[in-house]
């Protein structure tokens, strides 16, 4: 049986099928790109819902930022994550919600991160599920914080361009 690679794409132009998702498969023989000396984004999703984790590896899977795969760690709870963290200091983004185990849990991680884990170059993240929180949050994290979305309005698309946003190279890089 000859295995295939699926790449998902919409078709974005006129007519009976605008909008449709349609699903291109690739031969055995068509050439794919060579990832083996490539180091990959290390992106830490860190939610208490399974469906987040889920619904995130599927929409970036086989997703390429700024020349370069990525790879997911998980936690489940803030604590989760600053070992996580501890553990592999390379990680490159954390998709972090704000409430878990207390309704500041992602918000608290937020100041450990920055102060006591001194991650200055870890990109923050924040995917809330209430909407007011993203719009309120706690000023003084402001400064901490990369990104704010909103969990249930954000699109494959858009969360592509969060993270093109974030991992992209700075000037002085």
């Amino acid at each position: 049986m000859t295995s295939q690679l699926a790449t998902t794409y919409l078709q974005n132009h006129s007519g009976d099928h605008s909008g449709d998702e349609f699903v291109k498969f690739l031969d055995d023989d068509e050439i794919e790109p060579d990832f083996s000396n490539v180091t990959p984004w290390k992106i830490l999703i860190t939610d208490d819902d399974q469906t987040v984790h889920d619904s995130t590896v599927l929409a970036l899977n086989g997703v390429i930022i700024h020349g370069r795969p990525i790879v997911f760690s998980h936690a489940y709870s803030a604590s989760e994550a600053r070992e996580v963290l501890v553990n592999n200091p390379e990680t490159a983004v954390i998709l972090l919600d704000v409430v878990m185990e207390t309704m500041d849990a992602g918000l608290r991680l937020v100041e450990v991160i920055r102060h006591e884990l001194n991650l200055q170059s870890l990109r923050i993240v924040i995917r809330s599920g209430q909407p007011g929180g993203v719009n309120t949050a706690h000023e003084s994290y402001r400064t901490f914080v990369d990104s704010f979305t909103i969990k249930s309005k954000i699109t494959r698309s858009a969360l592509i361009d969060v993270l093109e946003e974030v991992l992209a190279p700075t000037p002085d890089a």
